[in-house]
């Protein structure tokens, strides 16, 4: 009996408290804005997969700055393909840690994209629509960008 009544006192205390494991980390408002937003476009429901959400520190101080991939929503009912991609990519956007909140620095469609370093830094290699870089569309483009401590420019800029 004492057995059972244990269990039921830890099964009472993870209702009533949670177990932690599951708890999702708190984003800053401003990605939780653009989780809102997705919602919206999607008639009140979508679901964010793994990869829709991560972070580098672009800027160097320390702070997580977002990365938001919206290739990896999904509405959820009667939309049956993604509004947030077509044929020139999905949409991207990054967040930058600025003044104790975030803002936008870059948002564009991508066809794919992916972190490396060089020299210290957080390099955004960028798999782009031909027309992005003066091609016809089926002839895509890659770009390496880098915070220059405004805005992302070109690897090998200032």
């Amino acid at each position: 009996m004492e057995l059972w009544r244990g269990l039921a006192l830890g099964v009472s205390f993870i209702a009533q408290f949670g177990s932690g494991a599951s708890a999702q980390p708190a984003v800053p408002a401003e990605v939780a804005k653009v989780r809102a937003e997705i919602r919206d476009t999607c008639g009140g429901r979508a679901t964010f997969k793994p990869g829709f959400q991560r972070t580098a520190d672009f800027n160097g101080d320390g702070q997580p700055d977002y990365l938001l991939d919206y290739g990896q929503s999904e509405c959820v009912g009667g939309i049956l393909t993604n509004p947030f991609c077509g044929s020139a990519g999905c949409t991207l956007d990054i967040l930058i840690s600025s003044g104790g909140g975030y803002r936008q620095a870059y948002g564009s469609n991508v066809q794919d994209w992916s972190l490396a370093q060089a020299g210290g830094k957080s390099v955004l290699v960028l798999s782009l629509h031909g027309s992005a870089c003066g091609r016809s569309g089926h002839i895509g483009c890659q770009r390496r960008l880098v915070w220059n401590g405004d805005k992302f420019v070109a690897a090998g800029r200032r």
